[in-house]
């Protein structure tokens, strides 16, 4: 068992190398949440998206930018069309980042995933992801995924590992796989795997892609792997006080090895995540039992 979902990262890998130049030609429209199941309710209105589960009380339903769960004294209708996972994402184009749903959804449906939760974005004071507000999810224990700037038109993507596994190199091979799955081009693919593990960084078209070692003063303890969009990252960034609503200081959510303080994701994630109402999707934790089944966290408190 693996930290990072592969099989449907190497999927894309492979349409990547079979579509060629054909992927230049799409647009980012191409990256939208595709809506493939629909709940009808006794009042008429139609909830589209993508449901994660279907009881025999209520339907939870996804639908590109919250996640909603529906009584079933409520609905009139279900329409799911069932089979391939495949369409609830698309191969991103050359020259972009994915859309945060296309990366939850690799994470959401690989066994290897046993928790997946969100946690409070931590504040970073220096380095070129400074002042850029981010969406943060803890993956497992050690491993942890963010989102800069709009999820669904990211200026930065970044996975990384804390303690022991930022040493690992069977980790940071993974890591980079995982990451190759979601790029647009050939070129970005061999920039990738160009790239020294042990850190620097390589520009692919309008892309960058930095590895940052533990000891850098912007790693905080982990390892790091970022692709990014320069010319636009400038313009991500937030003052200081704004940027002060939606994150924390790093001590307060973390221990020296990275590891999540027990009290940090109650009341500190709540707090966040409501300064980001209304520009952040709500994306609930899940996590698997024993026995593999998946398991959704509950809703926010309205």
């Amino acid at each position: 068992m693996t930290l990072f979902p592969q099989h449907r990262a190497l999927r894309r890998l492979l349409a990547v190398m079979l579509a060629g130049s054909a992927l230049a030609s799409q647009t980012h429209a191409a990256q939208d949440f595709l809506q493939t199941d629909t709940v009808v309710l006794k009042d008429g209105t139609e909830i589209r998206g993508l449901i994660l589960r279907n009881s025999a009380s209520n339907v939870l339903i996804e639908t590109g930018r919250e996640e909603l769960e529906i009584s079933k004294d409520n609905i009139r209708r279900i329409i799911d069309e069932p089979g391939d996972d495949a369409a609830t994402s698309a191969v991103t184009p050359a020259g972009r980042l994915p859309h945060w749903h296309s990366i939850v959804q690799d994470f959401r449906n690989h066994d290897a995933t046993r928790t997946f939760r969100p946690v409070p974005a931590t504040a970073i004071d220096n380095g070129f992801l400074r002042s850029i507000p981010y969406l943060s999810y803890r993956v497992n224990e050690n491993a942890e995924m963010n989102i800069y700037g709009d999820p669904e038109d990211p200026v930065a993507l970044e996975l990384g590992v804390y303690g022991r596994g930022a040493f690992n190199r069977r980790h940071r091979l993974t890591v980079r796989e995982f990451l190759a799955g979601h790029l647009g081009s050939r070129r970005e693919i061999a920039a990738l795997y160009a790239l020294d593990l042990d850190g620097g960084e390589i520009r692919a078209g309008r892309l960058a892609i930095r590895c940052t070692p533990p000891g850098a003063p912007d790693a905080y303890g982990g390892w790091w792997l970022c692709i990014y969009d320069p010319a636009r990252l400038e313009k991500a960034r937030v003052g200081d006080k704004a940027y002060a609503k939606v994150t924390r200081p790093f001590h307060e959510v973390n221990d020296r090895n990275g590891s999540l303080r027990a009290q940090s994701d109650d009341t500190m994630l709540d707090s966040a995540l409501n300064s980001m109402s209304g520009t952040m999707p709500w994306l609930r934790g899940f996590s698997r039992d024993k026995a593999g089944v998946l398991h959704v966290a509950g809703a926010p408190e309205s």
